[in-house]
């Protein structure tokens, strides 16, 4: 179990954000930011970059990485999330 951070830059104008966004949703999140979820899943990083490839331009970028319980924030919407003892780490 484990605590993804997933950001991304779809480069295209007027790019269409919910194929990504429909793929997120499946997961337990939080989106606190424009680009940025959390995800607590099984699923390894690289299955979430290769699944998210399949719905993204070959000029945009993914960046998912594994969070420790080492964090800190302020004012991050998602911070109650990160601190619910039901987190997967």
């Amino acid at each position: 179990m484990a605590i993804f951070l997933v950001t991304y830059d779809l480069k295209k104008p007027g790019q269409n954000y919910e194929p990504v966004h429909d793929y997120l949703k499946q997961y337990n999140y939080c989106k606190g930011l424009e680009s940025v979820w959390l995800l607590d899943t099984e699923v390894p990083a690289s299955k979430i970059r290769d699944d998210l490839s399949k719905l993204i331009d070959t000029n945009d970028e993914t960046f998912i990485v594994r969070l420790q319980r080492d964090w800190a924030s302020y004012g991050y919407y998602c911070a109650d999330w990160l601190k619910d003892p039901a987190r997967r780490w």
